[in-house]
């Protein structure tokens, strides 16, 4: 599934975000967080889910840490001041991701089937005639070296010209 918010694309199969087409580095907790706030925007991911999700069976400070992730994750998304365009923290509650997401059916993997294609099918089809070309190179090297056989006459009938045979 492709998710697209403000000038961002986030890639759930690929897991990777993109902004005008170019890759943005994220680190796997950031990446795992907005996976999860991706997954039902507008709607309160609680602290304790995130906890859940992310840090299952960790033993880190999950505060100091979720904290430290929704900073960078923020940073990331060019989410900074009092008033926040992506993610709205509810205080004491957890997080909301509140832009518009758009989602749809991953069209560039079937864009790159029908590219795959093509090309093997233009691959084939070189292969074909390249393999056409070289059997073709073959024969006329392989005729110049052995020649053909002449075709064998049969020997005529002794002709009656002569007349009998006279010899007895």
């Amino acid at each position: 599934m492709l998710r697209s918010f403000g000038d961002f694309e986030f890639d759930d199969q690929r897991r990777c975000l993109s902004s005008a087409g170019r890759r943005v580095r994220m680190s796997g907790q950031a990446l795992d967080l907005l996976s999860l706030l991706l997954e039902r925007p507008g709607e309160l991911t609680t602290r304790e889910e995130i906890q859940r999700r992310l840090w299952p069976d960790s033993t880190v400070e999950f505060d100091h840490s979720l904290d430290v992730t929704v900073s960078r994750l923020r940073a990331t998304l060019g989410d900074r001041g009092s008033t926040p365009r992506y993610i709205e923290t509810v205080p004491r509650k957890g997080y909301r991701f509140i832009e518009p997401v758009s989602a749809k059916p991953e069209g560039r993997l079937a864009d790159q089937r029908l590219l795959w294609t093509r090309r093997l099918a233009t691959y084939a089809a070189v292969a074909i005639l390249a393999a056409v070309l070289a059997v073709l190179f073959a024969r006329t090297r392989y005729d110049k070296f052995i020649p053909q056989q002449a075709p064998r006459t049969l020997p005529a009938p002794p002709s009656s010209e002569a007349g009998p045979d006279t010899r007895r």
